[in-house]
Parts: C-alpha cells; structure tokens; sequence
C-alpha cells in the first residue's frame, strides 16, 4: 500500500496545482499555501497568491499564518509532556495547580474540573469569557482571567461538550506554574527549538512580521477586504496566539506519527494515543474531541485534526495516523474554505490510492498536457488535468476536485468518455476536444453538446 500512496500523493499534487491557483481566484481567496507529509518527509508545499495584496508578496510554503485554535495541540503537548515528568496528572484538578480557580453554579463547582476535562472541553467553562477581545483585539493577560474566573462555570463538567479558548487559556497557566517558567519560553523550549521550527512562535511579535502574511476580513458587499493589524494574544497564546509556516508544520506533523519507531522528539507513544483517543462527541456529525485534537474518518479512515480561525485567517491540520499522511493548510481571511479544501486534498489522495485502477492503469495517454488546461462555457468553467491513461475534468469551485469531478477516459483520438456520479450531467456521452494549427494545445472542448473555450 506503501507505494500506492506515494502515486496517489504525486498525481494528487498534480491536481492541487491546477486546481488552486483558480479556485482562490474565485473565492477571492488573497492566499493559501499547502503542503502533504507523508513517512515524516514534506513531500509537497507550495504557496498561492498573495501574502500581502498591496505589496503583492507572493505566498509560499514558508509564509507564516496565525494558526490560531491550532494553538490548543501545542498546549496538550506541553501538557503531555509535565505527565510524563511526572509534574502534574492529567486527572488532577485545575485548583491544586490554580487555587484562585474559583467558581461556582447550583450544578457544579470549579474545584471538581480537572486538566484533561479542560483539555478535552467537557468542563463545562464558558467559551471566551466577558470580554470583546475578538472584535476590540485587547486579548487579557493573567490578571484577566482572574477577574472573570468567577462565572466561568457554565455547564456542570463532564455532562456536555463545551468548546472553551478560555480553559486553554487556563492550561497556559497550568504549563506555566507546573513548569516554572512561563508558557512562551516552555513551548518554545520544548516544542519549537526542539523540532527546529524556524517561523513558528507562540505569540505574534514584532520579529514576526516579517514572516507573516496579512491578514484580510471577510468580503462584505460593496467594501473591499478589510487588513487587520498584527496583535498578541496574551494569556489567550495558548488557545489561539500561535504562528507557523507549512514547513515547520510539517515537521510538527511528522513528531506526532504513531506509524514510525523514533517519531518521539515530544511526546511518547502512550501520550499520542491518549491525546488522539476520542474522549466526547462534539455534536457534529460522528467527530469526536480527544485531548486537544479533533477525530474524524474520512470512509475507514481515522483522521487527527485541528483547525484554526483567527481575525484575518483560517487554517487546517490534519494527520492520517495510519498510513502517516498528513495535510496542512494556511489562508489569510476569515473566510476561506481551507478546512475544506484540507478534508479535500485527502478525499483525492484516497480516491487515487482506493480506485487506482479506474483512474491511474493503463496505457498513458501520449502528449496528455494538450489536453490539460481550464476551458469555459457560459455555464462554468472545467479543469482538466491528466493522470496517466485518463483525464480529469472538475469544476475550479469544487472542494474536492475528484471525488466531485468527472473521469474521461480515451475513447478514440480526442475523444473521451464521460463517467460521473452526477447522473444529472452527460454521463456516456463523449468530451471531444479540437485543436489549431499548431497542434500543441486543445483550443475547443464539447462536452455532450455544450462547447467549451480554452480560456
């Protein structure tokens, strides 16, 4: 299966190229930029668009992006890692590490919630606590959290899920007081140098800036996207403060493989199990939460994951702990479908991998790139890419490209038959594409019987 997934992820990669580049264009996406980890090597990164779209900086794999609720894996390593130590438990509670944890309701009272019930958001604390610091940008350092410690009590622990920045704000200070120093200086220590991440900080900085993209607003009718100021975090760095690039990404990714004897830079196998073990179901379809990472399955699939929204960004990790395969994907606006386009990208190196046959034996099509290209009808627009003995055609809009697209397969020459899901379309008709003088590059397609221009 080895080297099934090695092709997979080479033609996968082939598609992200043709893929991307337009579909950023149409959800106005100002940049994204994308890598795939696979056997702890970064088998693909690469950046589109822009970084900044007035100095018209281009992305790349080495962008740096506010990775934002991310964040919260790197605080259950460093829990993790004051377990093994032997510095704190997990089951502990928060008040013998906090004894100004004081809160309480008719159901519950703060003094019974412990650390891996914060970790795993079933404590029942409030969300982001009282004050505006999404919309004014004033995160509260320690002192604040304090001040609201006395509501944050919500729901009475271990009866729901409860998602809480504020209880990772909380572990900050557990990592702080159990460790003795403070939770900048022990991550960066313990997680950043060890791994050798080069853009990757806890909390935004001035020496930051220059490895960060800018940030944009959502698109609101009639304004253009807002660029909001770089700003820190605070006593929040631990919920949602981080930075990082894909490449150092990548590196974070590869040290939590469960698939590769040495894989233990951070934390030891017995740890990874338990962060990435489901400990309550988030309400959301049948994903579950572990111990700061979320769990999902794509098919039969399990996948770790973790995403990030932060004002001005949105961003995706996700490791396939099986087959060692992980995706990681940055923009820079607060809305942006990269959660998707992550879940996307494993979606297409699966389809390769599980229908290998139908998509990538047989004779390779000779002189297949005359083919390739983004054509245009008035309805939409089709990608076509080649993969071997075949052709995939799919909309640039698509969140994933072939799982949602179409396969055509060489019929007679320039002529293609259309197998598609979509029994709505012109499944068994043909796709036939026509050429210049110069014979290099398809100028026309006909789907069925709409025409096409190469655009």
């Amino acid at each position: 299966m080895k080297n099934e997934y090695t092709k997979a992820i080479k033609q996968t990669a082939k598609i992200i190229d043709a893929w991307l580049p337009l579909k950023i264009q149409y959800e106005q996406i100002p940049a994204l930029s994308v890598g795939i980890v696979h056997n702890g090597k970064l088998v693909y990164k690469r950046g589109f668009g822009f970084a900044d779209l007035e100095s018209h900086k281009p992305a790349t794999a080495d962008t740096s992006y506010r990775i934002a609720s991310i964040s919260k894996t790197f605080t259950s390593i460093a829990i993790m890692q004051l377990v093994e130590q032997g510095k704190l438990n997990l089951d502990d509670k928060v008040q013998k590490h906090l004894p100004w944890f004081k809160a309480k309701t008719k159901d519950s009272d703060a003094k019974n919630i412990s650390i891996r019930q914060v970790m795993s958001h079933t404590a029942g604390i409030f969300r982001d606590g009282n004050t505006s610091h999404w919309d004014d940008d004033k995160f509260p350092g320690p002192a604040g959290l304090r001040k609201e410690i006395s509501q944050a009590v919500v729901f009475e622990n271990l009866t729901c899920f409860k998602y809480s920045n504020f209880g990772y704000a909380l572990l900050g200070q557990v990592v702080a007081k159990a460790s003795g120093i403070s939770y900048d200086e022990y991550v960066k220590k313990n997680i950043i140098k060890r791994l050798g991440m080069k853009k990757t900080a806890p909390d935004f900085t001035e020496d930051c800036e220059k490895w960060l993209a800018t940030g944009y607003g959502r698109i609101i009718p009639g304004k253009e996207r807002q660029a909001y100021n770089h700003v820190r975090t605070n006593a929040y760095a631990s919920a949602t403060g981080f930075l990082a690039n894909v490449s150092d990404l990548a590196k974070y990714l590869s040290a939590l493989s469960l698939k590769r004897k040495g894989a233990d830079a951070l934390i030891g196998r017995e740890s990874k199990k338990e962060i990435m073990r489901g400990h309550w179901a988030t309400g959301e379809g049948t994903e579950s939460y572990g111990l700061g990472f979320k769990i999902y399955k794509i098919g039969n699939r399990k996948i770790v994951e973790h995403s990030g929204g932060f004002c001005g960004y949105i961003t995706d990790i996700a490791l396939d702990v099986e087959n060692d395969i992980g995706v990681i994907t940055l923009s820079n606006t607060n809305d942006s479908s990269a959660s998707a386009i992550n879940r996307g990208i494993f979606e297409t190196i699966y389809k390769f991998t599980d229908e290998g046959g139908k998509y990538l034996k047989g004779k390779r099509i000779q002189n297949q790139e005359k083919y390739e290209g983004v054509y245009r009808s008035r309805w939409n627009d089709e990608i076509v890419v080649g993969i071997d003995a075949n052709l995939v055609a799919f909309d640039p809009q698509a969140h994933s490209p072939v799982k949602d697209g179409t396969l055509l397969r060489p019929k007679k020459q320039d002529k293609f038959s259309i197998y598609s899901r979509f029994n709505f379309g012109s499944v068994g008709e043909f796709v036939s594409f026509t050429f210049g003088k110069d014979k290099r590059k398809a100028k026309k397609l006909l789907w069925g019987s709409s025409p096409y221009e190469r655009i």
